[in-house]
């Protein structure tokens, strides 16, 4: 099963990491809009935020280290 979920994520791994990339944006958007809404940042959690960016920091390093060793 390894192989195969390797394989997969080297044929789309551009989706994964444009899918991460709209998540972050559209975190930071519903952020943005609750500020302006609300008037402060209390109460929302930027847990989803830092998440969404570890995994999409990891999928971008994983991207570029792929193309790398295939030069």
């Amino acid at each position: 099963m390894g192989e195969q979920f390797a394989t997969w994520y080297k044929e789309q791994g551009e989706y994964v990491t444009g899918a991460l990339f709209g998540l972050i944006t559209l975190d930071l958007f519903m952020f943005l809009m609750y500020c302006i809404t609300e008037r402060t940042s209390e109460g929302y959690g930027l847990g989803t935020l830092l998440l969404t960016a570890c995994i999409g920091f990891l999928a971008w390093a994983e991207k570029l280290y792929s193309e790398q060793e295939q030069h």
